[in-house]
Parts: C-alpha cells; structure tokens; sequence
C-alpha cells in the first residue's frame, strides 16, 4: 500500500512520450481504491470545480488521480492556458488513450499493489472511459456528460471537405478566447483506428459495471447521447435536474462548496462505486472462475488447445472445486477477471499460468506477454514476474521451486 501522499503537478510522460502533469492524493485512511478523473475537450484537471471533486471523493477514503491529458495545449510551465496550439493541434483521441495506459502503467509502479482503479469521465473524457471497458485494471466506470460517438465530433459536409483542403479547421475557446487549431491528420487518424474508437462497439459488450449520469439541461453533450450509452449498456441513466453539461460548476469557480448539480454527480458516483455487487460467496466462485477462464484464454493464444493443455486445465479445475459443467462452459463464456485477494494466492495463480505455457515445450512470444501482462493485472509486482520469466529456463520443466519463486518476489516487495 502506498502511504498517505499528496502530489501536485507532477509529470508524467504520455502519448508521443510528451511530458504532461498530473495530482495524486492518498488519505490517511485510504480504502486502497484509486479513483482516476478523465477530463474533457479543450479541459484540464485544475478546471473549474475538479479539486473540489477531488476533496470529496478523498474526504471519503478514497485515493484520487487526475491528469491533463499530453496534448490539451497546456505546459508544464503553465498547465492552464494554451500556450502549446501546436500539441494542441496534433491532438487525437489515440492519443488520450495512450495517454490514460500511461496513467495506469505509473500507477503500477508508484503502488505496492495495483489498487482497484474507478474512472469517472468527463465530456470527451467520458467517451475515453468506455473505450476502456475492457481494461482488466478498470473495476468501475462513471460517465459524467459522456459523449457516445466521436464520429459525430467531427465537422461534416462541406466544412470536412474544406478542411481536408486547408489541412486546419479552429474553434474558439470561450474562456480564453484563443482560436484553437485542428489538423486535418486528427480525422485521418480517426479513421485508422475507427473500430477502437467505436464508443457503442465498447459499451454494447462491456462487462464492467457503468454508471452514466446526465444534466437535463446539457447544450453541449445533448441526453439524447446519455441515453444512448445508458441503453447500449443495458442501465438505467441518472438524469440531474437543472443541470448543464457541468454540472452547474465553471472556471474559475471561488465558492468553497460544489454546486448542487455536481454534488449530485458526486452523490450517485459515490454510491455506486461503493456498492457490493457480489455477495461474499459468489466472488469466492467467480474468482475461481476467472483463474480458470484467464488459464483457458493462455491456452487458446496460439488458436487451439492440445490435449495435454486441456488436461491440465481439467485437474487444476478439479483442485479448485469447479464442476465439469462450468469448466466446459468456460470455453465459450466470457469471464470478468478477477484477481485473488491475497498476494500468495496470485504468486500460486502464476506459476500455473507459467506451467501451462511450458507444458507442451513450446513456449510463443504471445504467450510470454499474456503472462507477463496477466501478472500485472494480477498485481505483482513487473520486476518480479519478469525475473521469474527469465530464471524459468534454468528449472526442470520450467518450474520453480516454491521457495525461489517465493523469494523473488519477497525480494522486490521490499
């Protein structure tokens, strides 16, 4: 566990390895759940009532993380105005995914053990969320004004004609009132990597628990698009009374309170991401379903199973306790993953994933990432997991002796 902390404008290094800032705080009395904040368009993390959302949240036992994205225009040297347009203009959403994979990988290792990670999404912010429902790291997502199509953000017609031909297009910032540039190659970009960037493709076969809250009053985010998430995501929207897109907040914002509309948000989110969703039985069953599911995908890597690796399978589920029915069905369900609670069960959860990738001697290059990554989203330490990857070869079978892997990693916890 990380000890109480409190940063300010420290840097990290995103997409383009371009060096942006970032807050985290740790309270004293830290729930070991970290809340990362995304914000929007033409936004930054020190906007209008953020901090103070920050204050709730770790007011409340949570930690709290929240960044500028690398390309949003501002600096290091000054984190609010836009004095970098030409970042700016090379901005994408790309990128802000990179950007958010950047965020975590630090996490990682500024912490002991992954903590549970909880994104809430502002605006574009929100959009970024979704696209990130399939991270094994998320455990919840909540959706404040979230847009559901970055197609839809692009100009259309003539006007994308026009910019394709100018290779700009701007819009005015409203509370610096700079002209703000946009190069034609963030569009060319989109349409690279349209099926990553498809916000209902993510949320119709999302598995993590969403909650998408909406100011009625949003002229800028239409509800129409709250609704839309909400309906792909098969959940119900939280609609805010009187709310615009945020929240009634604006910058700068000198009240020492939250407004009503985002106290609200902060209210529903709370409550959310506090919820048990499993009683304690059933995250015993899923939890060993999950082990097994993640063993099975290890196996399926190189696009089929051999018997010896389906044997496998079948004894540590008998070991497990898992019936021969949800074993077999686990070869067409999909199953959250959900790492064991306690550090010695996810070091044992590894070394299985480590004799099943050497159990027919044939070790590929997926398979040794899938594990590598499957230990980081397991919480183990990088160092240790890759330690034990490359010492592997000196063993019988690839097998560590419990004592060896065991010291390893005791070696880098401390």
């Amino acid at each position: 566990m990380l000890k109480p902390t409190s940063l300010k404008n420290n840097i990290y290094y995103g997409a383009n390895n371009k060096s942006s800032l970032y807050d985290l705080e740790v309270p004293e009395n830290w729930n070991e759940k970290l809340i990362i904040f995304i914000h929007g368009y033409m936004g930054y993390k020190d906007w209008g009532c953020w901090n103070l959302v920050q204050a709730y949240f770790t007011s409340r036992q949570f930690g709290f993380l929240k960044y500028n994205v690398s390309h949003n225009g501002g600096t290091i040297e000054n984190p609010i105005d836009f004095d970098d347009l030409e970042s700016f203009s090379k901005n994408n959403y790309v990128n802000e995914l990179q950007d958010l994979e950047s965020i975590l990988n630090l996490v990682a290792i500024k912490f002991d053990k992954m903590p549970d990670i909880y994104l809430i999404g502002h605006s574009r912010g929100g959009g970024i969320s979704l696209l990130q429902s399939d991270n094994g790291h998320i455990h919840k997502i909540s959706s404040w004004a979230g847009i559901a199509s970055i197609k839809e953000r692009f100009p259309k017609g003539e006007a994308l004609v026009e910019w394709e031909e100018h290779g700009f297009h701007y819009r005015k910032n409203g509370r610096t009132g700079q002209t703000m540039p946009h190069l034609y190659s963030q569009y060319e970009n989109y349409l690279q990597h349209a099926q990553r960037l498809d916000i209902e493709r993510y949320c119709r076969n999302s598995t993590t628990p969403t909650l998408v809250i909406h100011g009625k009053e949003d002229a800028t985010v239409d509800i129409k698009e709250g609704r839309e998430i909400a309906q792909w995501l098969s959940t119900d929207l939280v609609e805010i009374e009187g709310a615009q897109h945020t929240f009634g907040s604006s910058q700068p914002w000198t009240e020492p309170e939250l407004p009503d509309g985002l106290k609200k948000a902060c209210e529903h989110t709370l409550q959310f991401f506090t919820k048990e969703e499993r009683s304690k039985k059933s995250d015993v069953e899923t939890e060993k379903l999950s082990l097994l599911s993640d063993l099975i995908k290890l196996a399926q890597s190189d696009d089929h199973i051999r018997d010896s690796e389906f044997q496998f399978l079948h004894t540590i589920a008998d070991q497990l306790g898992v019936t021969d029915q949800d074993f077999k069905g686990l070869f067409d369900t999909y199953i959250k993953f959900t790492p064991p609670k306690l550090e010695l069960d996810r070091i044992v959860q590894f070394q299985r994933l480590i004799l099943l990738m050497n159990i027919d001697q044939d070790i590929d290059v997926k398979e040794m990432d899938y594990v590598r990554n499957l230990g980081i989203r397991m919480g183990l330490h990088p160092g240790a997991t890759d330690e034990v990857l490359s010492v592997m070869h000196k063993y019988e079978n690839k097998a560590l002796p419990p004592e060896e892997l065991l010291r390893i990693f005791k070696t880098f916890h401390n």
